[in-house]
């Protein structure tokens, strides 16, 4: 294979600053596809796919319109200006479909015109539910799946409201057509509201942090097609940096790969992974970087608040993706090699919440419950590539 044969390659097998288009170049994930094609599949059912920034949803909404037989996709990307009727216009603006019309008489011709669904709503001045319902029955048989992503744009109660209207009335009156809503959230409250009555109808798909043999997946899969070699100690700090966001498996991937085809290598090694490193700092979201020189801001020359925050991305997260004051004393001495106490860093921990800080930090809980977690989850991972930087 060529160098320029490996460089086209290369930006479809890691793709860190845009979702991934093409099924041939995405890897994992199959639970949460597996859970889409049930929604599908079953009569009067739909499907919300949510979860933090950063983990491959719009990835996988992107696979989701691509791998699914029998059906035709449509998929909207939601913004904030949007309404219940400018996405459904959107959605309607891809689908056209011949009707045959007959005329009267014993020997009556017949009229075949195109039909754009998007004008079978455009006139009605303030759409409901039941009559988008009404076209979508039109449709007979022919089979629809559509995706709404980055549905947590929409902030108007009354678009959100009508959506769960929506959802529940095709659910109880259409069997061929399947609505996804994709969209950041801790939970599908979060993003459509407290609608009870759609527990029976609507799928709920958490899109977890990546496990690391998924990611693992990612990284041999894509080294495979680009015939570079990778070492088993290289994909495990690939995958500790990463903690669980692809984003950093593609960053790390893409900028080593494309270091070792200019020097026409083909053995990704640690010093290439300390370029990629480097490479990928500098190339990771800005809102990132911000936050992170505001927090780390001293007028001396005190590592304090850089130690601190390094003691936050090394602490083990439960559950909830937190982590307690006495797991940030630990690595916070262990770093330091200081012997401090839960008091001494309780006040700076909680400047980190501030923003004067850089919102680094969110507290969670009371007392002795207290926990925090990182605002931004990528953040942690991007603390973690600074920390090997340095």
């Amino acid at each position: 294979m060529t160098q320029e044969q490996k460089q086209l390659i290369l930006g479809q097998v890691f793709s860190p600053t845009s979702p991934i288009q093409e099924k041939d170049f995405f890897f994992g994930r199959i639970k949460q596809l597996e859970k889409i094609a049930d929604a599908i599949n079953e009569h009067g059912q739909h499907a919300i796919l949510y979860g933090e920034r950063g983990v491959g949803k719009t990835s996988l909404a992107n696979i989701m319109s691509k791998s699914y037989t029998n059906l035709y996709p449509v998929k909207i990307t939601c913004d904030r200006q949007d309404t219940f009727k400018t996405l459904w216009e959107r959605a309607f603006e891809s689908i056209q479909f011949s009707k045959t019309t007959t005329g009267l008489g014993f020997n009556p011709s017949q009229v075949t015109e195109i039909v754009n669904l998007k004008g079978q709503i455009s006139n009605i001045p303030n759409l409901r539910a039941n009559q988008l319902v009404d076209v979508i029955n039109s449709f007979g048989k022919f089979k629809t799946l559509f995706i709404f992503d980055e549905f947590d744009n929409i902030n108007n109660e009354k678009t959100r409201a009508a959506f769960a209207d929506l959802i529940k009335s095709l659910s109880d009156n259409n069997a061929n057509t399947t609505v996804v809503l994709v969209g950041i959230a801790d939970s599908i409250e979060a993003l459509i509201g407290n609608h009870q009555s759609l527990e029976r109808c609507l799928k709920q798909v958490k899109m977890p942090r990546m496990k690391s043999e998924e990611g693992e997946q990612i990284i041999i899969n894509g080294f495979s097609k680009l015939e570079i070699k990778i070492d088993r100690s290289i994909i495990d700090k690939i995958l500790e940096f990463s903690s669980g966001f692809p984003h950093y498996i593609h960053l790390l991937c893409k900028y080593g790969a494309k270091e070792l085809i200019k020097n026409n290598k083909q053995v990704y090694s640690d010093a290439y992974l300390t370029i990629a490193i480097r490479e990928g700092i500098e190339n990771t979201s800005e809102q990132l970087r911000i936050s992170f020189r505001k927090a780390i801001l001293s007028s001396n020359s005190s590592s304090k608040w850089r130690d601190l925050i390094y003691a936050c991305a090394n602490c083990s997260l439960d559950e909830f993706n937190a982590f307690t004051i006495s797991d940030v004393v630990k690595q916070y001495n262990l770093i330091t090699r200081r012997k401090i106490t839960n008091n001494d860093l309780n006040y700076n921990l909680n400047k980190l919440t501030t923003e004067d800080r850089g919102e680094i930090l969110i507290k969670l809980g009371k007392g002795m419950s207290t926990r925090y977690s990182f605002k931004n989850p990528m953040m942690r991972a991007f603390v973690k590539l600074k920390i090997h930087a340095n």
